[in-house]
C-alpha cells in the first residue's frame, strides 16, 4: 500500500515537472522570436541608414569631382557645344515700315519669331524710331546679320556676343543622373519599408531629391532654349526729311493779297497817328523854336540893310 502511494505521488511529480519544463522551452521560444524581429528591424533600419549615407557620399564625390576637374571639350563638335548668341543693332532707314517689314519677313524666313516690337512717332520733326526683339535660330544667326547688312538701311552700330555654356551644361548633365540614381534607391527603399517612421524619413529625402531634379532639368531646359536660339535687339530709327503738303487754302492770292493792302493801310496809320502825336506832342517847343528863329533872321536883315554900300 505504501508503495502504490509513493509511485503515484512520484507520477504527480513528474508530470509537473514536465509540465514547468514545456512552458519554460515555449517562453523562451516566444522571446527567441521577439528578439529575432527586433533584430531584422534594427538590421533593416541600419541598412537604410548605410545604403543612405553611401549614397549621399557618392553624390558628394561625384560633384565634388565634377567641380574640380573640367569637362573635357576636345572630343566635342560645334553642333554639341552650347553657345549662347546675342546681337544688337542700331539702324538707320529712309522707309520706316519697309524696312520694319522686311526684317520681319526674313525673321519668319529663317523659322524665327518676334519676342516685342516697339514704334514711337516724335512730334518734333514726325520721324518715327521703334525696337525690335527677335529669336533667330543659332545656326541661322550669322545668315540673318549678313542679310542686315546688305539690305536698304544703314547700320550705325553692331555688337555681337557669344557666351560658351557647354561646361556648364556638362555639369547640369552630370548632376542629373547622379540625382537620378538616388531617387532610384530611395524608391527601393519605400517600397521595403514596414514603418511608417520609415516611410516618412524616406519621403523627406525623396522630396529634396526630386525638387533638386526638377530645378537642374530647369536649368538645362534654360540653357538648351538660349543655345538653340539666338537673340537679336535692333533700335530702329527714321531719317526721312517731311516735306508739309501745300494745302489750297495757301494757294488763295487775292486773300494774301487783301490781307497784305490791309496790312499796308494799318502801317500808313500807325506812322500819321504816331507824327501828329510826336508834333502835337512838342508844339510849344516848335514855337519857341520858330519865334528865336524869327527874331535872329529880322536882327540879320536890319543889320544887312544899315551896312554901308561899296
Amino acid at each position: 500500500m505504501i508503495r502504490k502511494k509513493s509511485l503515484l505521488i512520484l507520477t504527480i511529480l513528474s508530470f509537473f515537472f514536465l509540465f514547468a519544463c514545456s512552458s519554460e522551452d515555449s517562453e523562451s521560444s516566444e522571446d527567441s522570436q521577439s528578439t529575432n524581429d527586433i533584430a531584422e528591424t534594427r538590421d533593416m533600419e541600419i541598412g537604410y541608414q548605410e545604403e543612405s549615407e553611401k549614397a549621399a557620399l557618392e553624390n558628394s564625390t561625384d560633384e565634388a569631382a565634377e567641380t574640380e576637374e573640367a569637362p573635357n571639350d576636345n572630343g566635342l563638335t560645334e553642333e554639341d557645344r552650347k553657345i549662347i548668341y546675342n546681337a544688337y543693332l542700331q539702324i538707320e532707314t529712309k522707309g520706316f515700315d519697309e524696312t520694319i517689314n522686311f526684317i520681319e519677313k526674313e525673321t519668319r524666313k529663317n523659322n524665327g519669331y518676334i519676342v516685342e516690337s516697339r514704334v514711337h512717332n516724335n512730334e518734333e520733326n514726325e520721324n518715327r524710331n521703334g525696337s525690335l526683339t527677335l529669336r533667330i535660330p543659332s545656326e541661322s544667326f550669322a545668315d540673318f546679320l549678313v542679310l542686315l547688312d546688305e539690305g536698304d538701311m544703314k547700320i550705325v552700330e553692331e555688337s555681337v556676343t557669344g557666351d560658351d555654356v557647354t561646361e556648364q551644361y556638362v555639369d547640369l548633365e552630370a548632376r542629373l543622373k547622379s540625382k537620378n540614381v538616388v531617387e532610384k534607391r530611395l524608391l527601393s527603399f519605400m517600397e521595403n519599408a514596414e514603418k511608417t517612421e520609415d516611410l516618412l524619413k524616406i519621403s523627406n529625402d525623396l522630396a529634396k531629391v526630386q525638387e533638386e531634379i526638377e530645378q537642374i532639368t530647369g536649368k538645362m531646359k534654360y540653357l538648351e532654349n538660349h543655345a538653340a536660339l539666338a537673340t537679336v535687339t535692333i533700335e530702329l530709327w527714321e531719317t526721312d526729311v517731311k516735306i508739309p503738303s501745300i494745302e489750297n487754302d495757301d494757294l488763295n492770292t487775292w486773300e494774301k493779297t487783301k490781307e497784305q493792302f490791309m496790312k499796308s493801310i494799318n502801317i500808313l496809320l500807325q506812322t500819321a497817328s504816331a507824327l501828329f502825336i510826336f508834333f502835337a506832342g512838342n508844339l510849344p517847343i516848335f514855337i519857341l523854336i520858330t519865334a528865336v528863329l524869327l527874331v535872329v533872321y529880322i536882327i540879320y536883315k536890319r543889320k544887312k540893310k544899315s551896312a554901308p554900300k561899296e
